[in-house]
């Protein structure tokens, strides 16, 4: 039989072993976190100079963190010389090795590495490699994989985008308004509006909602008037909401009588979020709801005013 003594002594060197495993994780990780910094300073300032870019980044895990490095500043900045970038990644060979570290790799780390991808110049024999994560049931990689693939060839992004096999997410266009945000993605919202491709009219709301283009503004009233896809139209009413234009038009009034309740909900909280006035959101609820809009619009006054006062 056991003793005490025993199962004591195991349970006491279980912990140790567990305790040592996390300490050297967390050790990596500060490295690693330091190592990137220090890459960072190095890639702004030559950024900022005129000196050719040269940096040489030796280990596997140097290079992953040089990597990373890329991603913040790409990520943080705008106006880079992407040839500087662009040096830096094959001096060291960076694509390549985040390709291979893909193809080991699963679920967040995997969308992590690919992520990495989308600020790294990559050739087509790469992008032909990872269009097939596009096709994964984890959301985060294929949604990543995306990025990448639009970051490194442009010119095909509204065909990429019109052959996704799911829909589009607000999370997955706010990544893609972030490469539009950088000179990365140069797509007028014209054509996206007007296509039949969902997708594309998705991203084209958001690109209106993300720059305040209120010269879209007839054209996201035709899309409510003509449109078939309630989530298309919902997006198009919060486009309109988010930029503080009238929402009393008969079609939009229509629309909103048709939504389910909590879809109303959702949107009278919206619009008192946005600073519409009690009486613009009386005209457009039920009475029921107003009432609610109002306790809303009276808690911001009073959060206000306590902000105010302190």
């Amino acid at each position: 039989m056991i003793s005490i003594g025993i199962i004591y002594s195991a349970i006491v060197c279980a912990l140790a072993i567990y305790i040592f495993i996390i300490s050297r994780q967390q050790t990596r990780l500060g490295q690693h976190t330091s190592l990137r910094d220090t890459y960072i300073k190095q890639i702004v300032q030559f950024l900022h100079s005129e000196q050719p870019a040269h940096l040489r980044a030796g280990s596997v895990r140097s290079r992953l963190a040089l990597a990373e490095a890329i991603y913040v500043v790409m990520s943080h900045t705008y106006g880079n010389d992407v040839e500087q970038l662009r040096t830096i990644a094959e001096q060291n060979k960076l694509a390549g090795l985040l390709l291979r570290r893909t193809k080991r790799s699963h679920g967040a780390k995997r969308a992590h590495i690919l992520m990495l991808l989308s600020t790294i110049p990559i050739t087509d024999e790469i992008i032909t490699k990872i269009e097939r994560y596009t096709h994964s049931r984890d959301k985060d990689v294929r949604m990543s994989a995306l990025t990448a693939i639009l970051a490194a060839k442009p010119s095909v992004a509204i065909q990429t985008i019109a052959s996704l096999e799911f829909d589009l997410s607000p999370f997955d266009t706010t990544r893609i308004i972030a490469l539009l945000r950088r000179g990365l993605l140069p797509i007028a919202y014209e054509p996206l509006l007007a296509s039949t491709n969902r997708n594309l009219r998705i991203l084209g709301l958001a690109i209106v909602r993300s720059f305040g283009i209120e010269i879209a503004e007839k054209r996201l009233h035709k899309i409510i008037t003509t449109e078939e896809d309630i989530s298309v139209i919902n997006e198009t009413i919060y486009t309109l909401a988010s930029m503080g234009r009238p929402l009393g038009h008969t079609k939009i009034r229509e629309r909103l009588a048709a939504m389910p309740a909590h879809k109303r909900k959702e949107l009278c909280r919206h619009l008192t979020v946005e600073g519409y006035s009690l009486s613009a959101v009386q005209s457009l609820f039920t009475e029921r709801e107003s009432v609610y809009a109002e306790s809303l619009i009276n808690s911001y006054k009073r959060a206000l005013a306590r902000t105010s006062i302190s």
